[in-house]
């Protein structure tokens, strides 16, 4: 006969396994994460979503024997983000120039950081995938480029080239959205 304490936790029951919370508790950053590289927060979702069913599907002492849960959850979360990047059906779902929505009213406040968000997503979408993770990664997320370069397969070395293009995309849109502001040859 065996008593609770020697039972194994149910799936589900947060109170008997410390790392079910652990776990769960990096659900927000890896929402914030996909979303920041999918530009879509249903697909977000969905990436999370899959990210949380690998791990429920890994044997439990092969959870256990995972030293960071939180690296890990990251680690498959970026993986599965750059899968959707690289498909013609994330490409589809990157919203396009222009498609700000309804129309602007002056007496809307939140019009500018609306546009402000949609430009981010904009200029994401003319990134390569892998700019897009070593970018989010690295320049969002302050991950190191060492686990950056796990993730995205590559070396550091390259990952700090695809942050830089990365970031080199940014400035040219922002200088491509405000010429105005660039000091012109004098009259």
């Amino acid at each position: 006969m065996t008593t609770d304490s020697e039972s194994e936790p149910e799936p589900g029951d947060g109170g008997s396994d410390p790392s079910l919370s652990a776990v769960m508790s990096e659900r927000r950053r890896l929402t914030n994460l996909a979303y920041r590289l999918l530009g879509s927060q249903s697909a977000a979702e969905d990436a999370v979503r899959e990210t949380y069913a690998r791990w429920y599907a890994i044997p439990r002492e092969d959870q256990d024997a995972v030293g960071s849960p939180g690296a890990w959850l990251t680690t498959v979360t970026s993986r599965i983000c750059l899968d959707l990047l690289g498909s013609a059906r994330a490409a589809r779902a990157l919203p396009a120039p222009g498609q700000a929505g309804a129309p602007a009213d002056p007496a809307d406040r939140v019009t500018l950081d609306e546009s402000v968000s949609t430009a981010f997503l904009v200029v994401l979408g003319s990134m390569t995938p892998e700019e897009r993770v070593a970018f989010v990664l690295h320049d969002v997320f302050r991950h190191p480029f060492t686990e950056v370069a796990e993730i995205v397969d590559r070396t550091p070395a390259a990952c700090r080239r695809l942050a830089l293009s990365a970031r080199q995309r940014i400035r040219a849109s922002q200088a491509a959205a405000a010429p105005d502001l660039l000091p012109g040859p004098p009259d």
